[in-house]
């Protein structure tokens, strides 16, 4: 018979094998893809210009009054009579920092410069960093190179002008005087007061309120509208105190 007792059944477990498909990959949603996109902060970046604008305004006011003092104390004038508006105080701020910076640049005639212009780049760089979300860093690079030449020309195209009215001036004085002024002029004033008097000296400040002329050593203050002298300061120069000990 084919069955016998003695033979051996083998049987074998199989793992059955699962066929999973992977999920279909679902293309973003126009809203997500505006996510994954750079963003703009607009109103910060309002916030962070009109913040800097007055930042700085407020700067250059302290600055400039803070020059005017120094400078008006040596000669015995206090700064509290004199009639200074708000865009005085701002052009003493802002000639003297520009005449400063363009002095530090002067130093190191080609580094000065470039790293005046650094200085106006990395400013703008920090900006667009702030605004902006997700922006590629070519693009930040970019962007803050035109904005900070921008800036940085802004800046100092006032002064150099000023500057250009400068030498324009001087050579219509050569022009009209055939004398070389190549070196600046030095202007002498000469008030008439009330009393018929000449004073002849160098112009110290002319508000609105009043004239202040120095003369030899003395300060005079005259009314600006009548030339009454209405005072006079001796001014003498300090000496050492191993001298006066002396």
């Amino acid at each position: 018979m084919f069955w016998k007792k003695d033979n051996t059944l083998k049987v074998e477990l199989i793992t059955p094998v699962a066929l999973t498909m992977p999920p279909a990959l679902k293309a973003d949603t126009p809203e997500q893809q505006a996510k994954k996109q750079a963003t703009t902060n607009t109103e910060l970046a309002f916030k962070l210009v009109t913040s800097g604008a007055l930042v700085s305004q407020a700067a250059l006011l302290i600055y400039g009054y803070s020059i005017l003092v120094g400078r008006y104390e040596q000669f015995g004038i206090d700064i509290n009579e004199l009639a200074l508006g708000t865009s005085t105080l701002l052009i003493y701020g802002y000639v003297d920092l520009f005449s400063r910076a363009l002095h530090a640049a002067s130093q190191l005639p080609i580094i000065g410069p470039a790293l005046l212009a650094l200085a106006f780049v990395l400013a703008a760089a920090g900006f667009v960093s702030l605004i902006t979300k997700r922006l590629a860093a070519g693009i930040v690079v970019g962007l803050s190179a035109w904005i900070g030449m921008f800036l940085f020309v802004a800046f100092f195209a006032p002064a150099l002008g000023v500057q250009i009215g400068v030498k324009t001036g001087l050579a219509d004085f050569t022009k009209y005087t055939h004398l070389d002024a190549s070196q600046g002029l030095d202007d002498i004033h000469t008030v008439i007061t009330d009393k018929s008097e000449r004073l002849s000296g160098h112009l110290i400040l002319a508000d609105g309120k009043s004239t202040f002329l120095i003369v030899g050593t003395k300060v005079i203050k005259l009314d600006g509208s009548s030339g009454r002298v209405i005072r006079e300061t001796e001014l003498a120069v300090k000496q050492p105190p191993d001298k006066l000990k002396k």
